[in-house]
């Protein structure tokens, strides 16, 4: 079974899954929404990407169990007005999902 990754690129990221490999541009994030999954005994940190507007707009899901993940986080801190405060704001409490806007396009960006 293939396990799947993410890698940062020069410009954006590329999600590999089992089923496709898709590449998203910086240029392209409208949106960035971290937060945390109760797992039972443990929290999972995601972060869900917007792309495209309307009927085009798309999300990615990524997770900190995704190889790939804390680079590709590095990698958005380049956005103008990315939170670099984010995981401070959803880690506590422990188990509340603490749903954080971390990134937000501007109409000028």
């Amino acid at each position: 079974m293939y396990k799947p990754k993410i890698i940062a690129i020069d410009n954006g990221f590329t999600t590999i899954t089992g089923k496709a490999i898709d590449t998203v541009t910086l240029d392209k994030v409208n949106a960035m929404i971290a937060y945390k999954l109760d797992e039972l005994t443990t929290d999972l940190v995601c972060c869900d990407v917007v792309t495209g507007h309307g009927d085009g707009e798309q999300t990615w899901t990524i997770h900190e169990e995704l190889p790939g993940f804390d680079a590709v986080m590095v990698h958005f801190e380049t956005l103008p007005g990315f939170d670099r405060k984010w995981r401070d704001e959803i880690i506590s409490p422990a188990f509340a999902t603490n749903r954080t806007i971390i990134y937000a396009r501007t109409a000028s960006a």
